[in-house]
């Protein structure tokens, strides 16, 4: 367990590579410089020469994405993490019935944050205009808390009477080709980010308050048993993430630091009374969904001009509209 000072790198905007991201104290960049994506991921599917395209434009090959992180960061919880879900994750979908669900969320956050350290050093380092919103007051308070979030992988963090994030685990085809076995999107603006690998997939909207989770688990129950095409799974996820920016500011985050007492950081959320007949949501537009969702099937070869049907809505591929659940084998042909 790490019992150095809580470090917040947002406020000098610290984002250099001498200094370990998660605790702030100094390290050697010859020996604490760590490969982000972890050797199972990228050796079970053939990533070395895959690429991650940062908001700049400019890519950058997996094992070359690499974090600063201090020994003892590793030792008191990453590496474990890192191993534990390895061992899992790589024994297919019913592996995860070994996993603990807050192991595998601070994974997802560790390699949202992993990226974004990268993205926030690009844009103060590069000042491109696409992204530049990473270092706005509204996103540097979003990702203050995220930050804090990730102290759970490397000491106790308490979460009062809320989960953090939403996450939702589901089958999907498996395919014996690595590049489509494996797929990551990173949510940069909305904070999400779904991961598929074989026949697990993956999402979370990873600071939601577990709003998506409370609002909606009846509708991803729908999903329990059933196989689903990575259309399907990116259908959904263009879902989640179109949601988790509607999702309005009315929460306010506190903050309750160790001390000699309690060496546990404290994290409540509360809305203020002058937020508390705002909406959570604002208002769905199917004409933006339809954008995001015209984003995650373009890979698949689908055409730009049938994302929305001849009544002007957005297609579907998860249910018919009687509301039964659509099936497909792993060739998207549909089980009728």
């Amino acid at each position: 367990m790490i019992d150095t000072p809580v470090y917040d790198p947002f406020e000098q905007m610290d984002f250099r590579f001498d200094r370990c991201m998660i605790t702030g104290v100094k390290i050697d960049p010859k020996e604490d410089l760590v490969q982000l994506f972890p050797d199972w991921l990228i050796s079970k599917y053939h990533l070395q020469g895959k690429t991650l395209t940062l908001l700049t434009g400019s890519t950058i090959r997996y094992p070359d994405i690499k974090v600063p992180l201090s020994r003892a960061a590793r030792d008191a919880g990453l590496n474990y993490m890192n191993r534990a879900v390895g061992d899992l994750l790589t024994a297919g979908f019913d592996g995860l019935n070994w996993l603990k669900p807050a192991q595998l969320y601070h994974f997802l956050v560790y390699l949202y944050y992993g990226v974004i350290y990268y993205e926030i050093y690009e844009s103060m380092r590069v000042k491109s205009l696409r992204n530049s919103f990473l270092t706005s007051e509204d996103f540097k308070a979003k990702f203050r808390v995220l930050h804090v979030v990730l102290q759970g992988a490397v000491r106790p963090v308490t979460y009062l009477n809320f989960d953090p994030g939403s996450m939702f685990i589901l089958r999907v085809h498996d395919y014996k080709s690595p590049g489509a076995a494996y797929d990551l999107k990173i949510g940069t603006n909305t904070l999400t980010i779904s991961l598929r690998m074989g026949e697990v997939g993956i999402m979370a909207a990873l600071l939601d308050n577990g709003t998506q989770a409370q609002f909606y688990k009846s509708y991803f129950e729908k999903f329990d048993g059933t196989t689903l095409h990575p259309i399907q799974f990116d259908e959904l996820y263009a879902k989640i993430s179109y949601k988790a920016w509607l999702m309005n500011a009315v929460f306010d985050y506190g903050i309750e630091f160790p001390d000699t007492e309690d060496p546990a950081i404290a994290l409540s959320v509360k809305v203020p009374d002058e937020k508390k007949n705002d909406a959570v949501f604002r208002d769905w537009e199917d004409a933006v969904y339809g954008t995001i969702l015209q984003s995650y099937l373009t890979p698949f070869g689908f055409p730009s001009d049938k994302i929305f049907n001849k009544d002007g809505q957005t297609i579907t591929f998860l249910e018919t509209p009687a509301g039964k659940l659509r099936r497909f084998d792993a060739d998207f042909n549909e089980i009728r």
